[in-house]
């Protein structure tokens, strides 16, 4: 039985946003592109780990602001992929504008990710809902983003001091 799955969803063209109007029928049209998903099937989590790494390299493309010749440094809003790790330090999510791959473990029923990229999902997709919807936010908004941005800091900083004072 298939114990781990890397799912890697591909967004071309989907990003190239045109609306028709046919006037005479009050009518708008749009264009889609559907990407059927690639999937890669794997019984062994070491195999499905140094895969999954090696292909998120392959599609990565790092911005040219990052690059400082053979280096690279990633400076503020670059379109850098990013990478989310799980507990163990091992990548499990990797997007950037045109790709998302997803490393999913064999749940009770079905593949799922952990319950932790599951919530870090849903806490981008409310973040950017509420930015697409209000274009200029009111001192009080701000205020607000401002305190849960110093929370998530506080919040990621206890986390890496409890991880380092528990690899000891």
């Amino acid at each position: 039985m298939v114990k781990y799955i890397i799912v890697h969803n591909k967004h071309e063209g989907c990003y190239d946003f045109k609306c028709f109007e046919d006037h005479e029928n009050q009518r708008k049209y749009t264009n889609i592109v559907i990407n059927p998903p690639k999937i890669f099937m794997f019984n062994d989590k070491e195999q499905a780990q140094d895969f999954f790494s090696d292909y998120i390299s392959e599609v990565d493309e790092v911005d040219p602001k990052c690059r400082n010749g053979e280096d690279i440094e990633h400076v503020d809003y670059c379109t850098c992929g990013i990478v989310e790790l799980d507990e163990e330090e091992n990548p499990v999510l990797f997007y950037n504008k045109r790709n998302q791959i997803f490393f999913l473990e064999n749940g009770p029923q079905v593949f799922i990710p952990s319950q932790n990229t599951k919530s870090n999902i849903d806490d981008m997709n409310l973040t950017n809902r509420l930015i697409r919807r209000c274009r200029h936010l009111d001192d009080e908004q701000k205020h607000k983003y401002i305190e849960l941005g110093r929370t998530c800091e506080e919040s990621m900083k206890e986390s890496s001091k409890s991880k380092a004072s528990s690899s000891k």
